[in-house]
């Protein structure tokens, strides 16, 4: 009873919400110049799902509105892409591959979802996937890593690691892997990077990043500068995720990125929007890799929010990121082979 009485109190707080930002549109204009209506309400949307999300009173019915998640591909992508559950790496996982078209991969990418280290699974990001499989022509793997607060902290880089060794394990060339993540998956993907590097492992041709969640102790200026335009639910006060820390400290490498050697990392292509909160997370990170001689791509989308090639399919910015995706597979690929 109380997950379902949660769960009202999610999507009223919802609803209000995109009505609250309709309104205020209709009265004042977008809130940024750029915005359409899909962008406007989609940001109040999420705003309001991962406040009300949050919410000590409403975390049990979000774990079980994402249990129960188990989204159609897009209608576009029925018959071309195709999801197959498995395992990888002795967890949960997603497979996508595509079933029409040219079926000669570019690469094997390998996934990893983002939601902050608490929430999230292949299931939430599985359209994303799909798409970024059939623009990019690849395969894909999204292993279902282990959350917070049930396992901290590095629980996830572990779960990564064998993914990647698993893959290795099935005779999938190295050379040919592109690591890839959203948010905190983007975080855990550099973090993989950097545990491959110390184990000695072969290297992959490299990773792409989408908004990646590098800094734990939230110290980027870019949270209160950009909080009226982004969704995450970073309001004062403003503390490290010591959900997933635990103990932990903030400055280790495998959990905020920004602090670690970079020295010797495969090349990396990164995304960040221009009014999201975790800007900061993006720029210190890019800056130290090419302080490190890595080589890096960064692309700023101005208008845009938190991983918004995920949340805006429609948008051109989404079909210019995930052209350039395509286009940097291709040449890192071939220039690891």
């Amino acid at each position: 009873m109380d997950e379902i009485t949660g769960t009202l109190r999610i999507l009223a707080a919802v609803l209000l919400a995109v009505l609250g930002a309709a309104l205020r549109r209709m009265l004042r204009g977008p809130t940024v110049p750029g915005w359409d209506w899909e962008t406007e309400l989609k940001r109040a949307a999420l705003r309001a799902f991962a406040l009300a999300s949050a919410h000590p009173a409403n975390r049990a019915a979000r774990r079980r509105l994402e249990a129960r998640f188990d989204p159609r591909l897009p209608k576009d992508l029925r018959g071309n892409v195709e999801v197959h559950r498995g395992r990888l790496g002795g967890r949960p996982a997603e497979r996508h591959v595509r079933v029409v078209g040219d079926l000669a991969d570019r690469a094997t990418i390998l996934y990893l979802h983002g939601g902050g280290y608490v929430t999230g699974s292949p299931a939430t990001h599985r359209r994303f996937v799909a798409r970024l499989v059939w623009e990019t022509h690849t395969s894909a793997f999204v292993p279902d890593y282990r959350l917070a607060p049930a396992h901290r902290f590095p629980a996830a880089v572990d779960d990564a690691e064998a993914a990647y060794r698993d893959l290795i394990g099935r005779s999938v060339a190295p050379e040919e892997i592109v690591v890839a993540g959203d948010s905190a998956g983007g975080g855990l993907a550099v973090a993989l990077l950097l545990r491959i590097r110390d184990e000695d492992l072969p290297p992959p041709a490299g990773a792409i990043l989408f908004s990646p969640y590098t800094d734990l102790e939230h110290g980027g200026s870019t949270i209160r500068r950009n909080h009226r335009f982004d969704y995450l639910p970073l309001v004062e006060p403003i503390r490290p995720n010591l959900e997933y820390l635990g103990d932990a400290d903030p400055h280790h490498p495998l959990a905020s990125p920004i602090h670690a050697d970079l020295t010797g990392l495969p090349p990396l292509l990164v995304f960040a929007g221009g009014r999201e909160m975790i800007l900061d997370d993006s720029v210190r990170l890019v800056e130290r890799a090419r302080d490190a001689a890595v080589d890096v791509t960064f692309h700023v989308e101005d208008d845009m929010f938190h991983v918004w090639p995920a949340l805006l399919p429609r948008h051109p910015a989404t079909a210019k990121t995930l052209a350039v995706c395509a286009e940097w597979v291709e040449q890192v690929v071939q220039k690891s082979s």
